[in-house]
């Protein structure tokens, strides 16, 4: 004779996790993705070229920035739909 265990014959257990993106959640973590990229391509030529005057180390500089709050941003985003 078999043994059957709990699990057994439509009793099994699942770990699968599903995760709902609300519209607001997929606005902000677009938004934030937008903002980060445009201030990457903004920057990299600004480091490669060089930044001569002092408007466009300023420049450089609020796009860094940008780019580390952005990053922050969706690292926390998704941390925070991952709990």
């Amino acid at each position: 004779m078999a043994e059957t265990s709990p699990n057994s014959a439509g009793h099994q257990s699942s770990s699968v996790v599903t995760l709902t993106l609300t519209p607001a959640f997929k606005l902000v973590f677009v938004s934030a993705l937008c903002i980060t990229l445009l201030s990457v391509i903004v920057c990299c030529p600004l480091a490669v070229l060089g930044a001569s005057t002092m408007e466009a180390k300023a420049l450089f500089e609020a796009c860094l920035t940008t780019f580390k709050l952005g990053f922050g941003a969706i690292i926390g985003l998704l941390g925070g739909k991952a709990l």
